[in-house]
């Protein structure tokens, strides 16, 4: 076959063939072969290397002036990053080839799609030992050996993942084993398994690969909570849980992408896509921006949307007689175990909070019917911070995936024109009403008022930006004049 490369990749081979030398191989190898005999575009370089790893990558390290370092010691596999003229990054990792043999190597791998090799110093030589490109031509997902999956059992999601990504069917010896291994999962570490789901959350169908997850019973291997905490009702909230989830993705196609589904859109859809296809282009920038930075901010909502199903189950189950067992306690506890069987960094946990919190405020306004007003933008999104824009589309996704809280027609309208008016002033108004100048600092409230408290502090300021946002400051002066006026408050 004939495969175009880009004049970048070739520059980083040409620095993989300077630095070899001639007692050395260096083979393509895993998803990049996969991608080259699918003619997909490739970006990351994967290689397996006969050789001292760390001593090779280090010469084409230097040679194209990028980092490197070794990702695991014991299995000799290092990471070079490369930065490309235009400041993007390109991952190029080199494994140890098991046994200086390519052969044991490629038998050795997770499916057979996966154990093909293309000699780096003969690009027309593809070794494909167990014929795993007639299975991706047959669209048939393989394990190599029997014994893949308990060899290393996140190859079960990464099984679901890959089939779901390209349309294959995983054959049926390979099902078998995924279902006799899938106990095996609860020995990865959790940092594993949330790498390999996030990739899930970010696939387009994402909904479908989770579909697939709960039928086979690895959710609540991946989610503890589910198996420990909602026994009652549990099918029902995880199955409207994959609706929200699937109307979220088509929220993002119809709404922030370009995708026009086949047929006409349905009467909420419609309404959907004219009442907020304006906030087209800020949202697209919203969705492309993350917490983590090895971590979308989509794939971050999903495993949100997914673990609200323990949420719902729990928060408003408030023991009698236990004061601490309070609606705000009880979701800092969930989402604190959240965040540990995710392994979320503390800013992710902290957006997460925000984000149920959020959804908890939206829907408090709807059912309050209060008006809509730049005050009560302000402390929503001071309540929900930069979650806010994600926590008020969802109350829409859950009504399109048939949420009783706003099914009826009234709720379904109430919810849009509060999200359309959110996002206005989020992206419209967001220097007046969400962070309006307070002409005055912490400092000047602790003198002023004599206080030393954060939390108190915090508070006037929050009451000042109220005042600007009203009208009622306009400057250094009159933020002094309200501080003095309501100092008496204090006593």
């Amino acid at each position: 076959m004939t495969y175009q490369y880009d004049p970048e990749t070739e520059v980083i081979f040409s620095a993989l063939l300077n630095n070899l030398y001639s007692n050395e191989r260096v083979y393509m190898v895993g998803g990049m072969v996969r991608d080259i005999l699918m003619n997909r575009p490739v970006h990351d370089i994967d290689l397996s290397f006969c050789g001292n790893v760390r001593d090779y990558a280090k010469r084409v390290a230097d040679y194209l002036n990028a980092s490197f370092f070794m990702l695991n010691l014991k299995f000799q596999t290092a990471r070079i990053i490369y930065k490309s003229q235009t400041g993007e990054k390109r991952w190029i990792d080199i494994v140890a080839t098991r046994e200086n043999n390519i052969l044991d190597d490629l038998a050795f791998r997770d499916f057979t799609v996966n154990a093909i090799a293309i000699d780096l110093q003969d690009r027309t030589k593809i070794i494909d030992p167990l014929k795993g490109a007639m299975d991706l031509k047959e669209k048939l997902l393989q394990i190599c050996r029997p014994d893949s999956l308990d060899n290393d059992p996140v190859r079960i999601l990464r099984a679901i993942r890959l089939a779901v990504q390209f349309n294959w069917k995983i054959s049926s010896a390979t099902m078998n084993a995924i279902k006799s291994s899938a106990s095996k999962l609860m020995d990865v570490s959790a940092e594993r398994k949330r790498d390999e789901l996030f990739r899930i959350f970010d696939l387009p169908h994402s909904y479908t690969a989770i579909r697939i997850l709960a039928y086979l019973n690895l959710l609540e291997v991946c989610f503890p909570g589910f198996n420990q905490e909602t026994k009652q009702d549990s099918i029902l909230f995880l199955d409207h849980a994959i609706g929200s989830i699937q109307k979220f993705s088509q929220f993002d196609q119809l709404v922030i992408g370009t995708y026009s589904p086949e047929g006409a859109m349905d009467i909420r859809q419609g309404e959907l896509v004219m009442s907020l296809g304006r906030f087209r282009d800020p949202l697209a920038t919203y969705f492309q921006s993350n917490i983590h930075q090895d971590r979308s901010l989509k794939s971050l909502i999903i495993s949100c949307i997914l673990y609200n199903v323990i949420v719902q189950n729990t928060s408003t189950q408030i023991e009698p007689n236990n004061i601490d067992q309070n609606p705000e306690k009880k979701l800092e506890k969930l989402v604190e175990k959240a965040a540990k069987e995710l392994v979320l960094s503390s800013a992710e946990k902290k957006w997460m909070y925000d984000f149920y919190a959020g959804i908890g405020m939206f829907k408090s306004i709807i059912q309050q019917d209060a008006n809509l007003n730049p005050e009560l933008s302000f402390l929503f999104f001071n309540r929900s911070r930069f979650s806010g824009v994600a926590a008020c589309l969802i109350p829409l996704t859950n009504a399109l995936a048939g949420d009783g809280f706003t099914l009826n027609e009234t709720g379904w309208h109430k919810s849009l024109e509060l999200s359309r008016y959110f996002l206005d002033a989020y992206f419209c108004h967001y220097d007046e009403w969400i962070n309006p100048p307070t002409f005055i600092n912490g400092h000047d409230v602790m003198r002023i008022l004599k206080i030393h408290d954060g939390k108190k502090i915090g508070w006037w300021i929050n009451q000042l930006k109220i005042e600007t946002i009203n009208g009622n400051i306009k400057n250094h002066k009159d933020a002094t004049k309200f501080l003095v006026t309501h100092k008496e408050n204090l006593n």
